[in-house]
């Protein structure tokens, strides 16, 4: 399999991925086509043999990288792709800038995966998510 690295090709694109991989997308194609055009914005899709399998989303402020999207469809999902697609996306931001994601407390697989990319968590936000109701990690890391 022939893994690339490639910005979205449209908010449509994105949506469908970030649909199939939460099971009903939090976000709608037009908040994706939102953030697409904000100049902060910083989106990777990953491909494999030619179809968009993921993609990872944040923004950058100075020296301050917010993730907001990690998404893998499904079928690949468990398979390191997640962790490829990070690492291939941290290498094009500036070493000593810091990372900040949140994710769910219930969700030990992708704590799992963070923690071995070296993100420690900092804080907690009480009944941050909904549909379930969770509390969100925060969680840290310098490049």
């Amino acid at each position: 399999m022939k893994c690339q690295y490639r910005q979205p090709a449209g908010a449509t694109e994105v949506f469908a991925i970030a649909d199939a991989a939460y099971h009903g997308s939090p976000w709608s194609s037009e908040i994706f086509k939102h953030d697409l055009a904000n100049e902060h914005a910083n989106y990777l899709v990953l491909t494999i043999d030619d179809q968009a399998v993921g993609f990872v989303a944040g923004t950058l402020i100075i020296d301050e990288l917010s993730i907001s999207n990690v998404a893998i469809l499904p079928a690949f999902q468990r398979q390191h792709y997640a962790e490829q697609l990070l690492e291939h996306w941290f290498n094009l931001f500036d070493s000593e800038t810091r990372v900040l994601l949140e994710v769910r407390a219930q969700n030990k697989a992708a704590q799992k995966l963070y923690s071995k990319l070296g993100f420690q968590q900092i804080a907690i936000r009480q009944a941050y998510y909904q549909h379930p109701v969770d509390d969100a990690l925060i969680m840290e890391k310098i490049l």
